[in-house]
């Protein structure tokens, strides 16, 4: 990947800052929504080398060209551990601190956020965990003092070598309830509408050679999510993955087998019983290499699920599909597949210019699990960033603690969606879009993403029972994000953002609601260690519903963060 050329400081060297290094707060704001950055004041949080030293340099974004953070990256593996820890400060002045439509009042929220990272990285053992306890106090108004938790946590060991393998993670962040419920682009405001959610999941798997003509693959996942909340149901999933592939006699034709069975259950919440899905899918895929850049596919099977009865209902699968890799830099691939629900579909278009980038998802599959958490959908920062790195840091762990570090030293979740995503009782058919743009240089950088999201429910709840977002038939979510940043000098950035989400539900008296949110920011590098940040926001809420609570409100945001 071509960069751009330029100096900038490092550790001890000259560096050549590439257009990550030039767009990471841009894409943040981007890809996650300004909710998630400006209030810990993110825009130049300093990031840590593979070495534990503090990198100094641009202050909007971490100034380690991917070169040379891939090299450490890879250089890192059995450095040991590394503990990080911090504090930040934020100082929110609004002239609406209760969110109100009718009787606005001015008040100072005050957030103490201590945090650490762990960072693991030894022959058998990768693994990062970032941990941040949120304490909020209000000076005024309705809201009483609260403290949020925020928790990123990944991790693979290899057991035995080449042979068994485990995963593990966890995750803690403030999930919307009800897609139609009151809203705001900061977590400090006690919407009624959000939970603090959470998630834990255990992946143990073995793969090898079979006489040395078939690869297989047999993977276990658990997973257990609390939702917080008395009105949704928390969700615990188990399920078997596996896999046989081989070649055959002819050289460009190869096969392969799969199947999966799991089993997902949601708690009972109130009155609405506790529910039970089983699915089991068995599929056989043949592969055709027509060029050595392009690839056929094909498959046949049989799926069996209790999602739309109470028995299980049986019926056969297939699908085709194609794989398209002109260059390095370009990828086009695609797959339908004809399952219970209808086609069912995964399509990705992508290509990175010498300076820009241009992505492109398309999936509807049935979701089970919240969307904020997991990494298929709209997209989340980590999917975006897991992407571009492909071609530098070719090795995917090494590629996952990289950008995992890269995003919690700046204060983002990477789990963060697109789109405000809501929680629900049941499994939903969804449809993800997402267009990204990413233009860069030396100085500028200018981001554009939409996103859309349909979810209509496989099943009706018993007796009706569900929240309004179940009732609503068909949900669907629209959204975009435009961002440009420009860097004045090595220590200090300007950023601004626009960003605006529309949701709408299918029901014959229409409910929607629009979320607008305007920011302009400056962040400068106050010492070695320490970052400090001046925002000033605007946030428009409103809605077609009686019910709904809309609102305005203008803020000035101030933050430190000291990493120690």
């Amino acid at each position: 990947m071509p960069m751009d050329t330029g100096t900038g400081t490092g550790t001890g060297m000259k560096t050549k800052p590439n257009w990550l290094a030039a767009t990471t707060g841009v894409l943040c704001y981007c890809v996650v929504g300004p909710a998630v950055c400006q209030d810990t004041g993110s825009l130049i949080t300093p990031i840590a080398t593979p070495s534990g030293e503090n990198v100094p340099g641009a202050a909007t974004v971490p100034i380690l060209g991917i070169q040379e953070a891939a090299a450490l990256d890879e250089a890192s593996t059995a450095r040991g551990w590394t503990i990080v820890p911090r504090i930040g400060l934020t100082e929110t002045l609004t002239d609406n601190i209760n969110l109100s439509s009718t009787n606005k009042q001015s008040g100072l929220i005050s957030e103490l956020s201590p945090g650490i990272r762990i960072d693991a990285r030894t022959a058998r053992l990768k693994m990062f965990l970032d941990y941040q306890l949120n304490g909020i106090f209000y000076s005024t108004g309705d809201n009483g003092n609260q403290t949020q938790s925020a928790l990123n946590a990944f991790g693979t060991l290899e057991a035995i070598d080449n042979w068994l393998f485990v995963d593990f993670s966890g995750q803690i962040s403030q999930q919307v309830i009800n897609a139609f419920g009151q809203q705001s682009a900061s977590n400090v405001y006690d919407t009624g509408n959000t939970t603090q959610t959470s998630t834990y999941a255990l992946s143990p798997y073995i793969r090898g050679q079979l006489g040395g003509s078939a690869d297989y693959f047999l993977r276990y996942n658990a997973s257990y999510t609390n939702s917080g909340s008395g009105d949704i149901s928390n969700i615990t999933l188990s399920q078997w993955l596996g896999q046989i592939r081989g070649n055959t006699r002819f050289q460009n034709l190869n096969w392969a087998i799969d199947g999966s069975q799991q089993n997902t259950n949601y708690s009972q919440v109130g009155l609405l019983p506790e529910q039970d899905y089983d699915d089991t899918r068995i599929r056989a895929l043949l592969n055709y290499k027509l060029f050595p850049e392009f690839r056929l596919s094909g498959s046949g099977g049989w799926e069996s699920n209790n999602y739309q009865s109470r028995d299980n209902e049986s019926q056969g699968t297939y699908g085709a599909g194609f794989d398209w890799t002109p260059t390095e830099r370009t990828q086009a691939s695609g797959f339908w597949e004809h399952r219970f629900f209808g086609t069912g579909h995964n399509v990705l278009l992508s290509h990175r210019f010498p300076l820009s980038a241009i992505r492109y998802t398309d999936t509807k599959d049935v979701s089970l699990v919240p969307n904020q958490f997991t990494n298929t959908g709209l997209g989340t920062v980590y999917d975006q960033y897991f992407q571009i790195l492909a071609s530098l840091i070719p090795d995917p762990v090494n590629r996952d603690t990289y950008v995992r570090n890269l995003l919690n030293q700046a204060g983002v979740a990477p789990n963060a969606q697109a789109i405000n995503n809501y929680l629900t009782n049941r499994p939903q058919v969804q449809r993800n879009q997402q267009l990204s743009l990413v233009f860069y240089g030396s100085r500028n950088s200018i981001t554009f993403l939409a996103a859309r999201s349909n979810s209509q429910p496989l099943t009706r709840a018993p007796n009706g029972l569900d929240s309004i977002v179940s009732e609503a038939g068909t949900v669907t979510q629209q959204g975009y994000a435009v961002s440009f940043s420009h860097r004045l000098t090595q220590l200090t950035g300007l950023n601004l953002i626009a960003s605006r989400q529309k949701n709408k539900s299918a029901l014959t008296d229409r409910i929607d609601t629009t979320l607008t949110y305007y920011q302009v920011g400056i962040a400068t590098r106050l010492g070695p260690r320490t970052v400090g940040a001046l925002n000033a926001r605007y946030q428009d809420f409103s809605g077609s519903d009686l019910t709904t609570i809309p609102y305005t409100e203008n803020a000035l945001i101030a933050s430190v963060t000291m990493v120690f």
